[in-house]
């Protein structure tokens, strides 16, 4: 058995030249092409229904309920393909489950291409939606996975805002060319991704898991800036010892060999534990918060929001502003997060959006009762305040969290369980999002999510920890012991 405090000595102490941040970089960057694709995946069924809905002049066109089964379904088989990941992150390993998420996914854009009906739609957007659920956890696993302590959280960052940018590039492709032109343009995206994919390294927790010590070895050299063996053997040897720690397979560098049984029950049952549970009630939380203060549920009916608030002409334009200002955010994150860290950074924008929600239910009431003139510019600027400052932490560190908080040995299916329950969750949401409104009116349904967010504010002061610049193998013992959070 190899000495703890030798390991975590030799492990703290060695610092990789800027190489190794670079190839840190370039595997993100290679496995962003997913997110890429699930922006462009979230933003094409608008466009689609766009031209097609009630127009006589296309090839075929499709109705009002044809057209909110086609923008729903997309939500609805995203879980399906989130749970079959943690199963195929675990035999698999993480870069052949993201290679075959793509699969579907060139199927989907091809079907979409060649659609005459709305047949063709509904198994397109299914295939999408599919190939989004199989991809987002694995992808959140091997970022947090495959970077050190000091550069995860930007790099998750840089996932995040790739989605934002999958969006924007078929906003961009849809004002120059036509819905079908689009379709086939896209197939290009997950195609490139295979193709990048290929050469970047596995996970080398996972290869240690494996017991294939050997390649996991091969993978550290690469990720750590294409160094020789002999750099990399403190980390190893941690990575080791976080294996064994967690439960999982180690050959070569241990003689501790774990008996867990590998069979889909005694996967579910990992879920008893408190270093499972613990985490999956937090990422839930924090979810269904980020959700609601980011008005997430009420994009699909963004138009209407506007429409009531005063703001009727340039729509289009202000859904590219609100776009943009989610994207500066998200870019303002990878550049703060290193230094102000995720829990302090969850803190200020929960409390931002919270406030600006607040103040945007007390305006439309003075609005309404006609206290004040209705003035564009500050329903604007409530609204872009919320998706810049969303973008800037609240609306993007779930996501970076999912890949940190889970133990080793059910990182796999927790993360694949996780995201399609958070995508289950943000279909209820959408689909109830109108009747909320509709009950409360857009007022009160504004200060009810303003005071959601005070409630989520609370709860992440006392019960949301620090994951920033931690170790795995640190972020895990946390949520299995009874340690306090620090609030500093």
């Amino acid at each position: 058995m190899v000495d703890n405090s030798m390991i975590a000595s030799e492990y703290t102490s060695i610092k990789y030249s800027s190489m190794a941040t670079l190839a840190q970089l370039l595997a993100t960057i290679a496995q962003s092409f997913l997110s890429i694709g699930l922006g462009m995946q979230l933003a094409i069924s608008a466009i689609v229904i766009h031209h097609l809905y009630g127009n006589t002049k296309s090839d075929f066109s499709i109705s009002l309920n044809e057209a909110s089964w086609y923008g729903s379904i997309l939500f609805i088989i995203h879980p399906f393909g989130c749970f079959l990941s943690g199963i195929l992150q675990e035999r698999f390993g993480k870069k052949r489950c993201m290679i075959f998420a793509n699969i579907p996914s060139i199927i989907g854009w091809t079907l979409l291409y060649l659609a005459h009906s709305s047949f063709f739609l509904y198994a397109s957007t299914l295939l999408m939606g599919f190939s989004i659920g199989v991809g987002a956890g694995a992808v959140h696993a091997y970022i947090g996975e495959i970077t050190e302590p000091r550069i995860r959280g930007a790099m998750a960052s840089l996932t995040n805002t790739a989605a934002l940018f999958g969006i924007m590039i078929t906003f961009t492709l849809s004002s120059f060319f036509d819905w079908r032109t689009v379709a086939l343009l896209s197939i290009c995206c997950p195609i490139i991704c295979i193709l990048l994919i290929i050469f970047i390294p596995e996970s080398p927790i996972w290869l240690i898991a494996k017991g294939k010590n050997e390649k996991a070895e091969k993978a550290l050299c690469w990720l750590r800036g294409w160094v020789d063996s002999d750099t990399v053997k403190p980390e190893l040897f941690k990575l080791l010892h976080y294996n064994n720690v967690s439960g999982t397979i180690g050959t070569q560098y241990s003689n501790v060999v774990t008996s867990d049984n590998k069979n889909l029950l005694s996967k579910i049952a990992q879920f008893k534990e408190p270093s499972v549970y613990k985490p999956m009630k937090l990422i839930m939380i924090y979810f269904f918060t980020s959700y609601v203060i980011n008005l997430t549920p009420g994009k699909p009916f963004i138009g209407k929001i506007m429409t009531e608030v005063g703001l009727r002409d340039n729509q289009s334009i202000y859904l590219i502003i609100f776009s943009i200002l989610q994207m500066v955010g998200s870019v303002i994150l990878i550049l703060t997060i290193r230094r102000f860290r995720k829990r302090f950074l969850s803190l200020v924008t929960i409390s931002m959006n919270s406030f600006l929600l607040l103040l945007f239910s007390v305006y439309i009431v003075a609005m309404k009762n006609n206290y004040i003139k209705s003035t564009q510019w500050i329903p604007l600027t409530l609204i872009g305040g919320v998706y810049l400052s969303g973008g800037c932490g609240v609306a993007c560190i779930p996501w970076m969290l999912i890949g940190e908080v889970f133990p080793n040995k059910s990182r796999g299916i927790a993360t694949g369980v996780c995201t399609g329950m958070s995508y289950l969750l943000l279909f209820a949401l959408t689909k109830s999002y109108l009747t909320v409104e509709m009950f409360l009116s857009i007022e009160y349904s504004m200060l009810l999510f303003g005071c959601i967010g005070i409630c989520g504010l609370i709860y992440f002061y006392f019960y949301l920890p620090e994951t920033e610049n931690k170790t795995l193998l640190e972020i895990e013992e946390f949520f299995a012991s009874d340690q306090k959070v620090e609030r500093r």
